[in-house]
């Protein structure tokens, strides 16, 4: 809204609030139809009036569309509905108001024509109490009141009504606001003009915008910079020229300022006490803050070097005021998403500083890296799937264990992430590689022949999926599309185009007319274009499209394209339907912030592979304070990848590591050092109390399981005792009749190397009587099997184990 129009410019503002309700009476509201209300593309309907055409009487300019309760789609994907938000094919619309478009309009119909009705009768009340946006409300009721009798100015913040009427109280209605406001206007003031008059109150008072550089000096260590956006400290030492310290000092409680790092925009905070000597040193000052916005973009500053951009020679500059549009043009809606107007109504968020990122995802999740241990039977790759489950979902683990049913769900939830790719379950083993874990080159069949391409493996698919969903939840809401964001959106498309098609291309022209057939690339990354007829194919990467494309209105023959050195009626044909697919597609909309959400790798077997040699890199970037967006993050270039093409490799923090380790198969003590400091270890030991309490033939399996283990752990060690997966699910005396003699005893004959005596220890079999023994010892007579012309004299034991068990036999080990 400006605030120093001339008179000329104010009669031609009310000449178009004149048209304006020529076009659309208050008559004409109640029979309206939703094409007059929203439609894609038109210039004429009521929304586009109100949000374009009348942006000089009140802006309500930018965010969510969905402030009109119903709204016209550009983008005509399919969305799944959730989150109160309802979608059919060509509207969106707040779920509230209805279950298909025609109930929802017939509900925002009914509110827009009431508040229309309510504003030309002064009932504000009603408008105050109308189920509708709150700027879109007000903006319906300014240009339908009585313009003689006004009693609604076109101002539609909280903040800036707020700043004119001098007050501070945040909980104040609008109707409160409106009403305080229409008692400054003068008899003979024009509404527009007090609008402007009112404007331009809250802009002295409020809008005052400063910048302050944490630089890349050397001033400040990383640690250090990290150290104080996790206090939320600015600071600025005391002797920094042009007055830039006292400045510091004097800024009021409440001015805002953006921290930078260098270049770097990280923030918009709000000063929220006075300055005071700072803990690093005496000569250094510093104050408190809260954080209004983090930035949404990491892409550096290098718009202007003025001292108040972050690429200007200052530590702490003000933004001048005749630079705020600048301001708000190439920083605040570009970094923050947000506009000046709004910014002072911006409330404080909980901000975690990026080296903090790792625990962002849930607090009960527990470490990103952890290796569930224990012996044999212990329950560790059945713990792991609800462990999985309860870091993605945040329950507490106990939860999904507590029945029978409860697992039951968890392993069908646990089977519905695979499906997603939220969760990866692979199984190590000596022959696993490197190249089956990262990434590696597989054969495949394309055209009915082998052929090699680089293909990801189950860690790269997931971190890739995990990074995704890590960076979409840290953008604002009502934050536009880039423009590399709509390259995608349109390669996507063209992808989408040619899977779709049932010959699998598309036809795409040259410049010159000559059909070509469209074929996806290696792993999407290119796309193959062939001329018809022909056989010889051209290769159109993706990466050179991604150039071509910020140039490409500029571009209306081959020949405009410098950048390009090769095939330049090849990428020109692809960049013009890529062009194509985006006006189809149609401005982007508005972006929503994505909810945050863990993933989980789970290895099971973790210490049956090499580790070494499956994880290379791996084993640095899982560390927690090497995670993406962590203080000391890393990335690397992984082999067979082209870095051109892919950005470099890194794990994101919301990926968690979940490993399985049998103590048996290796000790633990023998595991990779660099991999024991990166995990946490929970033990898993035997569980006598997940055991049925009922006898089984009198057989206490509990008692049973007890007595085999402290045997055991004494004649070998803890290591090897056995879990209580052994006996859990048996019901009958013939289910432990197989599990000892099928499974239990030939783990024995493995865990002490055929040493039958120490096994006839474990069943104490040595102080039964010959019919309860499981384990029997045979005394034989050499000289009967060989004869006595033998040079063999001496006897020897042989064992053999019973044939069958009885209860008493079973008993017996334990009584």
């Amino acid at each position: 809204m400006g605030t120093n129009k001339t008179a000329t410019e104010y009669q031609a503002d009310y000449a178009l609030w004149d048209e304006f309700l020529q076009q659309w009476p208050i008559t004409r509201l109640r029979t309206m139809t939703l094409a007059d209300y929203s439609q894609a593309g038109s210039q004429d309907t009521l929304c586009y009036w109100l949000e374009s055409k009348l942006d000089k009487m009140g802006s309500i300019w930018g965010g969510s569309a969905f402030k009109f309760g119903i709204y016209s789609r550009k983008d005509q994907s399919d969305k799944p509905d959730g989150g109160g938000a309802s979608y059919s094919d060509h509207y969106a619309w707040y779920s509230k108001y209805g279950a298909n478009e025609t109930e929802a309009f017939a509900k925002v119909r009914d509110l827009v024509a009431g508040v229309a009705e309510a504003a030309a009768r002064g009932d504000l009340q009603t408008i105050e109490d109308a189920d509708l946006g709150l700027a879109t409300k007000w903006k319906i009721a300014f240009h339908y009141q009585g313009r003689e009798q006004p009693g609604v100015v076109d101002v539609f913040t909280k903040s800036a009504l707020l700043a004119f009427v001098g007050l501070s109280d945040p909980k104040l209605r609008m109707i409160d606001l409106q009403t305080a406001a229409l008692q400054e206007r003068a008899k003979s003031e024009g509404i527009l003009e007090f609008g402007s008059r009112a404007w331009a109150v809250w802009v002295a008072k409020a809008v005052d915008v400063w910048k302050l550089s944490h630089g890349n000096d050397g001033s400040f260590s990383a640690n250090e910079r990290e150290a104080l956006a996790k206090e939320r400290r600015a600071i600025i030492h005391q002797e920094t020229g042009n007055n830039q310290a006292g400045n510091f000092v004097e800024v009021a409680n409440d001015a805002l300022f953006y921290l930078c790092h260098g270049n770097e925009v990280r923030l918009l905070g709000r000063f929220c006490g006075p300055a005071k000597a700072s803990e690093k040193g005496a000569d250094w000052l510093e104050r408190p803050y809260v954080v209004l916005k983090q930035s949404q973009s990491s892409t550096p500053y290098s718009k202007s070097k003025q001292k108040w951009t972050p690429a200007g020679n200052s530590t702490f500059s003000q933004v001048p005021k005749e630079q705020l549009s600048v301001f708000e043009k190439t920083l605040l809606q570009p970094y923050f998403g947000v506009r000046l107007e709004d910014v002072m109504e911006t409330k404080a968020v909980e901000m975690v500083p990026d080296a903090m990122l790792t625990a962002i995802g849930n607090a009960g999740a527990g470490p990103l890296n952890r290796i569930l241990y224990g012996p044999p039977g212990t329950g560790k790759t059945y713990r792991a799937v609800a462990d999985a489950v309860a870091i993605i979902d945040g329950q507490p683990v106990h939860t999904l264990m507590a029945t029978p049913e409860a697992y039951a769900a968890a392993k069908e939830k646990f089977d519905q992430y695979r499906t997603s790719g939220q969760i990866e379950f692979v199984t190590f083993h000596p022959s696993y590689t490197y190249q089956d874990f990262v990434v590696g080159i597989r054969p495949r069949m394309e055209r009915d022949q082998v052929v090699y391409g680089v293909e990801p493996g189950p860690v790269k698919r997931i971190a890739e999926a995990a990074e995704e969903n890590w960076r979409a939840s840290r953008l604002q809401p009502g934050t536009a599309l880039t423009d590399m964001q709509r390259f995608e959106r349109a390669y996507g498309q063209l992808v989408d185009d040619i899977s779709n098609s049932p010959s699998q291309f598309v036809q795409i022209p040259l410049y010159g007319g000559t059909k070509t057939q469209a074929r996806i690339g290696t792993q999407a990354k290119g796309i193959i274009l062939s001329e018809t007829g022909s056989s010889l194919p051209y290769n159109i990467p993706k990466k050179g499209l991604a150039v071509l494309w910020q140039k490409r209105k500029s571009y209306t023959k081959p020949g405009d394209m410098t950048d390009c050195s090769y095939n330049k009626s090849f990428f020109y044909a692809v960049i013009k339907y890529l062009e194509k697919a985006d006006d189809k597609l149609g401005a982007p909309e508005q972006t929503t912030q994505e909810v945050l959400r863990n993933f989980v790798l789970v290895i099971d077997e973790i210490n049956r592979g090499n580790i070494a040699k499956i994880f290379g890199e791996l084993i640095t970037l899982i560390e927690d304070d090497k995670r993406l967006g962590a203080v000391n993050e890393l990335t690397c270039s992984l082999p067979y990848v082209d870095p051109e093409e892919e950005s470099a490799f890194g794990l994101p923090p919301n990926l968690y590591v979940l490993g399985t380790m049998n103590t048996a198969d290796r000790s633990i003590a023998l595991l990779d050092t660099a991999l024991r400091r990166r995990f946490t270890f929970d033990e898993l030991m035997p569980d006598v109390t997940a055991l049925p309490v009922v006898a089984v033939d009198g057989v206490d399996l509990r008692k049973l399981l007890e007595t085999l283990n402290r045997r055991i752990a004494y004649l070998f060690d803890r290591d090897h005792t056995l879990g209580h997966a052994y006996f859990i699910h048996i019901k009958t005396f013939d289910d432990l009749q197989h599990s000892l003699l099928r499974k239990v005893i030939p783990l024995l004959q493995e865990y002490f190397f055929e040493d039958w005596s120490k096994i006839r220890l474990v069943f104490r079999d040595g102080q039964k009587k010959q019919e309860q023994q499981i384990v029997r010892e045979l005394s034989v007579d050499a000289s009967q099997l060989f004869g006595t012309d033998a040079e063999i004299v001496d006897s020897r034991a042989m064992f053999e184990v019973a044939e069958k068990l009885t209860p008493d036999m079973v008993k017996a080990i334990y009584a």
